[in-house]
């Protein structure tokens, strides 16, 4: 009989630890809540032109590039250089479609260093430059945006959307 307590005692402590560790489910909740380290590496910018070669065209050879995508709200936004030649070639495809507009362009952290350097200068943290429609740029699912050439820079600012 005594060892029938013992044996009772001893199962009812080891299942009282067990559903201790397991914590309350408000701690549950909070966490469900966090986005995964999974999904918040997706927002991180990136620099892989291959991978961006499969989201829209990309008509010329890039020097450097960075870009992000919204999955959400489909949207992506890239920045690149390219070389003078490619600029003008680029600037003069362009305003076959559209004329350019003067344009300015809220600077984000993951551009390049030169291009935040530029808008710190400007003492509101924008860059100036000329948008032209991104015709050139467009393929499924992207059908609208537009491509905005930095001043005084080789830069352009692509910013694209599904809507």
């Amino acid at each position: 009989m005594a060892k029938r307590r013992l044996i009772a005692m001893l199962i009812i402590s080891i299942l009282a630890a067990i559903s201790a560790g397991c914590g309350n489910g408000s701690n549950n909740a909070v966490n469900a809540n966090r986005p995964s380290s999974a999904n918040r590496a997706n927002s991180a910018a990136k620099t892989n032109v291959e991978e961006l070669g499969v989201l829209i065209n990309i008509p010329y050879e890039t020097d450097d590039i960075v870009w992000k995508e919204d999955e959400t709200n489909k949207k992506l936004v890239a920045v690149f250089r390219l070389m003078p030649t490619d600029s003008a070639r680029l600037v003069a495809e362009a305003e076959k479609s559209r004329p350019s507009q003067p344009a300015t362009i809220s600077t984000e952290s993951w551009f390049p260093a030169e291009l935040i350097a530029q808008s710190s200068m400007s003492g509101d943290d924008t860059l100036s430059g000329k948008s032209y429609a991104a015709s050139s740029f467009l393929q499924e699912p992207y059908k609208n945006g537009s491509v905005t050439r930095i001043d005084n820079t080789d830069y352009f600012v692509l910013d694209v959307s599904a809507k």
